[in-house]
């Protein structure tokens, strides 16, 4: 295959998209393979992106990555991985905020496009080597 394009695909089976601040999020990634591939990390990740606007200029700016390895440098055949990734706990400036005068005026922020919330991914990755790697990114939610 060229560049690794259909080479295999990732999985990620998860008991819920939606995880309390500070709760703990189980999961399976599910790695299928066409042929044994060498690679130099298997990894799940939890990585929570935001929109901002700097000197007029919007873009998407990773706030907050963990990752987790599922399995280091060898070669890998396939396979059902199973992880747990634990959510950030919210702090209590950010709880404080989302109540009262102060979460009323983020509110109205988020509303004309200045604030974005922050947006949530799990994203397995098997990191391959010369190749394109195969992802997965699934969108989930903090509460």
């Amino acid at each position: 295959m060229v560049l690794g394009i259909g080479e295999g695909k990732i999985e990620l089976d998860l008991g819920s998209h939606d995880v309390a601040s500070g709760g703990t999020l189980a999961g399976t990634l599910r790695l299928e393979l066409k042929e044994p591939k060498k690679a130099r990390e298997l990894r799940v990740e939890l990585i929570g992106e935001q929109w901002q606007t700097r000197a007029g200029k919007r873009r998407k700016v990773q706030v907050y990555k963990f990752k987790k390895s599922l399995g280091g440098a060898q070669t890998y055949e396939g396979g059902v991985y199973k992880f747990e990734l634990k959510a950030p706990q919210k702090t209590e400036l950010e709880k404080k905020v989302e109540g009262g005068i102060a979460g009323a005026l983020v509110g109205a922020a988020k509303m004309l496009g200045m604030v974005s919330p922050v947006e949530w991914y799990v994203v397995g990755t098997l990191d391959l080597e010369m190749s394109l790697d195969i992802t997965k990114k699934v969108q989930i939610g903090i509460i």
